[in-house]
């Protein structure tokens, strides 16, 4: 398949770099216009904690179905003095006109403020309106055309006029500050109701994803300058990477036309894809210009030493030589990779959670547009370069700087640093495996205390007015704050009132019963609990409530039930959806390397890997350190999703880095190296460019821990975490310590399975070649010679 690949990439280069760039612009554009209607930003939802299926997702849509159709509107005003009689009076006359003007647009029983209440504040339901140290005041206007009548979720006229008549609400409610000005010069204002709070999530999205590719992208290009010594070969990567994220986004578009897509999706998935393309470009770059470099000598003799006719672009034998050994090699390792990836992501596609599956569709998708551009466009582009790759960088011009790029760029060589290091690493390889897994243990040890959180409005950023509007309601104005948990009781009556009352109320944990309501068959009970609403102690008093011996059915929601209910989620399908993701990487890793040890042992390590970081995680978000540095304020623990996901695509790209450093060692075991060499050279090739491509993603991981989103924060800081774990302590010192002390066993797999890798695993089933026919396949050649190498 490689093989016919890089016939088809040499011959029509110009019309592979055309159709990407036809399919770029077609799947961006609507991502950015939305063709006429909402792009990419504006579908996406807030956000939602509920998982379909549920206790707490049914008794939300019983809830939903029980308040109708209607929207809210509300207005928060601070700094406005209504401690007595005489202010409220102002108040009320210089409110008649905006009174005046939203009982026009809604009718005069929706528009309710503490100055539309005969007697004002001297009446209960006014002082619930008003702030507890009487510096301001809600006013509240219900959006309901159709009255009682429940218009039907598919009614897209009706939604279009609740949305019209809500614009106009909003736009007049954003002049009351500016009339309460003439009474109180610095009265403030700030609009809310649920589309404002999604326009703020999708506001700061975009404004994190600009900023994040703005930091990250161009720290890449200094470090892939840094190791190519110019920008013509450095900007291959970045060809491959801008190509990849307009496609994602374009998908990501379609993909939000068939289910519900997550704001901050969209940013988990354009930092993975930026970080794969370039990874995956990296490498198929690095490795031609290596193959370029072992033939210029001869690039210009024949086999008698006279010079012949060079010719030009892709006719040169010795360029197509070059390009179809790199993707027999760095290709073949970077299909492979990308499939350990995609299990990955398909088991978060296996998930329940509903979010879970939306990430992992889009990752999914995100990975295959990298590996694909991996292997066709940045190849074509390089073939389009000729010869132009040969000619000496700019920065090798400069003395100094020529120097150190010219030995951080150096691919050739078989000795240096990282040889050293996994020479030093085999002479006390006990000591260094001890050593490793003590640290990651350590690292790992907050993990105990994880607190798995499923927040929405918690996440905007600190400084957003929706946020403001949220913790003020919050501090001055408990009589209207949403209550901790509401239970769903479906029947009413004399037994109904006797359960809330002796049993409900005296769970342990129910600090009051707030009010109890009834809805045609249904009790609606309003409870507040004891502690944060996201806390631990929270979700056991959910758990106590659940377990009473109830009249009827019943339903608890909240944000405890939602942790709760995604907790329970996740370990339902944990067993299996984890074992289908060790079976398929352990199935690829056998494919790549024959051996049944080396996959075993891959899967420990990281594993252990992703432990470690995820306690980091904990140790950061959680209990609070760093806040300073990363700036954000510690909600009492860590977004479920960030967790699944990080260890999703973590454990995915952990495998990433496993494949490149297995391929170069299995391919000095094959030409004939002992198993110690093998593992000495192999780090030594693939050292160098592994540590530059995790370099370059942790930078573009730590470029998105700039924004403001609390989520992407997460996301971003934990996969940076996992991919520079994984490129120090496991490439460089765990993997070499642990293949040294196996030894031979490294390769060991029963007799029917090496026949079977020896008959569809080997290098012929993807290029073309014929394959070994066994152990006397392995000769004196030098790796180098072997067109079946990987890198």
């Amino acid at each position: 398949m490689l093989a016919w690949l890089s016939r088809r990439v040499i011959k029509d280069a110009w019309i592979i770099v055309g159709a990407w760039l036809l399919l770029a612009v077609a799947l961006l554009l609507p991502s950015i216009t939305g063709l006429g209607g909402n792009n990419l930003f504006e579908r996406a939802a807030a956000g939602s904690t509920s998982i379909a299926g549920t206790n707490s997702a049914e008794g939300e849509q019983i809830l939903d179905t029980l308040s109708g159709d209607a929207e809210t509107v509300t207005l928060l005003v601070t700094d406005m003095d209504i401690s007595d009689t005489v202010a409220q009076q102002t108040v009320a006359d210089a409110l008649e006109d905006a009174h005046a003007d939203l009982r026009a647009l809604v009718g005069e029983q929706n528009v309710i403020d503490p100055f539309v209440v005969p007697g004002m504040l001297n009446e209960p339901a006014a002082q619930m309106l008003a702030s507890t140290d009487l510096d301001g005041f809600l006013l509240v206007v219900t959006v309901d055309p159709n009255g009682d009548t429940v218009a039907d979720a598919d009614d897209k006229k009706y939604a279009e006029q609740v949305a019209e008549l809500v614009g106009r609400v909003e736009a007049r409610l954003e002049q009351v500050p500016d009339e309460l000005s003439r009474v109180e010069p610095g009265v403030r204002g700030i609009v809310s109701d649920d589309a404002r709070m999604s326009a703020a999530v999708n506001d700061q999205v975009r404004a994190d994803l600009v900023r994040g590719e703005l930091i990250s992208l161009p720290l890449a290009l200094i470090i892939m300058v840094l190791v190519f010594g110019g920008f013509l070969a450095a900007g291959m990567p970045l060809i491959g990477a801008l190509a990849s994220i307009a496609c994602t986004m374009g998908v990501l578009y379609f993909l939000s036309l068939g289910m519900d897509l997550q704001s901050f999706v969209i940013n988990i998935v354009t930092v993975i894809s930026l970080g794969l393309s370039i990874d995956y470009g990296l490498l198929i770059t690095s490795r031609y210009r290596e193959e370029l470099a072992r033939s210029h000598d001869a690039a210009g003799e024949d086999a008698g030493g006279h010079r012949r006719r060079r010719r030009s672009g892709r006719r040169d034998p010795r360029l197509a030589a070059c390009m179809t050994t790199t993707l027999a090699t760095a290709g073949r390792t970077v299909l492979f990779s990308a499939l350990t990836v995609s299990a990955c992501m398909l088991g978060l596609v296996l998930m329940g959670p509903a979010v879970l599956r939306s990430i992992g569709i889009a990752c999914l998708a995100s990975c295959l547009i990298a590996v694909a551009a991996a292997v066709t466009l940045v190849p074509a582009v390089l073939v389009l370069l000729g010869r132009r790759l040969l000619h000496p960088p700019l920065l090798q011009r400069i003395p100094v700087l020529g120097a150190m790029q010219r030995h951080l760029g150096d691919v050739t060589s078989e000795r240096g640093v990282f040889r050293w290091i996994a020479r030093q690493v085999q002479r006390m390889a006990w000591v260094v495996l001890v050593a490793c897994v003590v640290a990651l243990v350590v690292l790992a040890s907050p993990a105990r205390n994880l607190h798995l959180l499923s927040s929405t409005t918690e996440l905007l950023p600190t400084d957003s007015d929706q946020r403001t509007y949220l913790t003020v309601l919050e501090e001055r104005y408990s009589a209207v704050t949403q209550q901790d948990a509401t239970m769903i009781i479906a029947a009413t009556g004399e037994r109904v009132t006797d359960f809330i009352n002796e049993q409900v109320a005296a769970v342990d944990g129910v600090q009051e019963v707030l009010r109890v309501a009834t809805a045609g068959d249904y009790t609606v009970v309003y409870l507040e609990l004891s502690g944060d609403p996201t806390s631990r102690a929270a979700e056991d008093t959910v758990t106590s409530i659940r377990a009473l011996s109830a009249p009827a059915d019943t339903w608890t929601t909240g944000q405890a039930a939602s942790q709760l209910d995604f907790r329970q989620s996740l370990l339902a399908s944990l067993p299996w959806v984890g074992t289908f993701i060790v079976l398929a990487t352990f199935v690829l890793l056998f494919l790549m390397t024959g051996s049944l040890l080396v996959p075993l042992k891959a899967l420990l390590i990281n594993l252990l890997s992703l432990a470690a970081s995820v306690g980091a995680l904990t140790w950061v978000f959680q209990e609070g350190h760093l806040t300073g540095l990363l700036g954000f304020a510690p909600i009492g623990g860590v977004e479920a999703y960030v967790v699944v996901t990080a260890v999703g695509v973590g454990f995915g790209l952990a495998m990433d880095y496993e494949v490149f450093l297995l391929g170069r060692i299995k391919e000095y075991w094959d030409a004939g190296a002992d198993n110690d060499t093998a593992v000495a050279k192999g780090l030594q090739r693939s050292g160098r460019i592994v540590t530059f491509a995790a370099l370059i993603m942790v930078v573009v991981f730590l470029g998105f821990v700039s924004g403001e989103l609390l989520i992407v924060k997460e996301v971003g800081l934990a996969l940076a975490i996992v991919v520079a774990l994984d490129a120090t302590v496991v490439r460089m010192l765990l993997v070499p310590a642990t293949m040294t002390l196996l030894g031979r066993w490294n390769w060991w797999a029963p007799t029917p399975l090496q026949r079977l890798h020896d008959r569809y695993a080997q290098v012929g089933v993807l290029t073309g070649e014929p394959a070994p026919s066994g152990p006397e396949s392995r000769g004196p050649a030098e790796p180098e010679a072997t067109a079946a190498a990987t890198e």
